[in-house]
C-alpha cells in the first residue's frame, strides 16, 4: 500500500511539473493566448484609412535585441511626441486605431512591437520587467530622430503596454507623461486570473509553480512586476483609463490610481463600444475627448 501511495504521489508530482512547464510557456509567450492574426488583418488595411501618412520603418537596438516599428513624423508638429505601446499578445498594428487621436494634437508618433511580439526579436515576454528598458531606449531613439526633448515625449499603452509604461515611469527615466488603459496591478494576479478564466479554478494549484518556472526560464522576478507599486514613484502627469464594464480592470486601475502620489493625475472609466470584437476598432468620441482634455489641462502639446 505504501508503495502504491508513493507511486501515486510521484505521478501527481510529475503531472504538476509537466503542467507547470506547459503553463510557463503560455506565460512567456502570450501570443499563443490571442486568436487574432493582425498581419492578415493589416494586409487589407492602409495607413490612409486612419488619416495617417506612410510611416518610416524603423529598427533600434537594446543590447543585442532588435526592435522594429513605425515612425510618423508630423509636418505640423507641436512640442510633443507619442510612443504607443500595444497590448498583450498583439502588435503595433493594434495602435493604429488610437494613433489619430495624438496625430490631431500635433504629435509625431512612434509605434513598435514589444520584444517577443510582432516583428521584434526576443523569445520571452516579462510583463514590463525588461520591456521598460526597451522603452527607455525607444524614448532615446525617438528623441534623436524627431528632435523632441525626452521630457516632451508621452507614452500611451494598452493593458500590457500600459503596465510597461507605468513601470517605466518610476522616476529613473526622462519622459513627459503617461496614459495607461486597462493596466494590470501586478503580473502574479494577472496570470492567476487569466488562467482561472481559461482553465477553471483548478489552475490555481499549479500557477505558483508555473510562475517560478517562468522566472527561471525568463531570468526575471515576478514580484518585481507591479505597476501598482511603481505608481507610488510617479511624479509626471498620469491619465488612467479603464472600461467600466470590466470589474477586474476597473479595480486594478483604481488601485493604481490611488497609489499615484502626484496631484497631476486623472482616472476615467469609459463604456466599451458594442462591437468590441473588432481588432482594429476606433475608440469612441468620448474616449478621444478624455485624452484631448487631459492634454489641455496639463498643456502637454505646447
Amino acid at each position: 500500500m505504501k508503495k502504491l501511495i508513493g507511486s501515486l504521489v510521484l505521478i501527481f508530482a510529475l503531472f504538476l511539473l509537466v503542467a507547470a512547464h506547459f503553463l510557463s510557456s503560455l506565460i512567456l509567450s502570450p501570443t499563443s493566448l490571442i486568436p487574432i492574426d493582425e498581419r492578415e488583418i493589416f494586409s487589407k488595411t492602409r495607413f490612409s484609412e486612419f488619416s495617417l501618412p506612410e510611416p518610416e520603418a524603423i529598427r533600434f537596438q537594446n543590447g543585442t535585441l532588435r526592435l522594429r516599428g513605425w515612425y510618423f513624423k508630423h509636418s505640423n508638429k507641436q512640442n510633443c511626441g507619442m510612443i504607443l505601446l500595444h497590448g498583450q499578445g498583439r502588435s503595433k498594428s493594434q495602435m493604429l486605431s488610437y494613433a489619430p487621436i495624438f496625430w490631431k494634437l500635433g504629435c509625431s508618433l512612434f509605434l513598435y512591437d514589444a520584444r517577443a511580439h510582432g516583428e521584434s526579436d526576443g523569445t520571452n515576454t516579462t510583463y514590463g520587467f525588461y520591456e521598460k528598458m526597451d522603452l527607455e531606449r525607444a524614448v532615446e531613439y525617438f528623441s534623436e530622430i524627431d528632435n523632441t526633448p525626452e521630457d516632451r515625449i508621452g507614452i500611451f499603452g494598452l493593458d500590457f503596454g500600459g503596465a510597461t509604461a507605468l513601470q517605466f515611469a518610476d522616476g529613473q527615466f526622462e519622459y513627459g507623461f503617461v496614459i495607461a488603459d486597462s493596466s494590470y496591478r501586478d503580473m502574479r494576479s494577472w496570470v492567476e486570473e487569466t488562467f482561472v478564466d481559461r482553465f477553471t479554478e483548478a489552475s490555481r494549484i499549479v500557477t505558483p509553480l508555473s510562475l517560478s518556472i517562468s522566472e527561471l526560464r525568463g531570468d526575471f522576478l515576478v514580484n518585481d512586476v507591479s505597476p501598482a507599486n511603481t505608481a507610488k514613484l510617479i511624479t509626471q502627469p498620469v491619465l488612467i483609463l479603464a472600461p467600466s464594464e470590466n470589474e477586474t480592470k476597473k479595480t486594478d486601475s483604481e488601485m493604481i490610481f490611488t497609489n499615484i502620489k502626484t496631484k497631476s493625475k486623472q482616472i476615467v472609466l469609459y463604456a466599451m463600444p458594442k462591437e468590441d470584437c473588432k481588432p482594429l476598432q476606433s475608440p469612441s468620441n468620448e474616449y478621444e475627448t478624455t485624452i484631448t482634455n487631459f492634454f489641455k489641462e496639463f498643456r502637454l502639446n505646447k
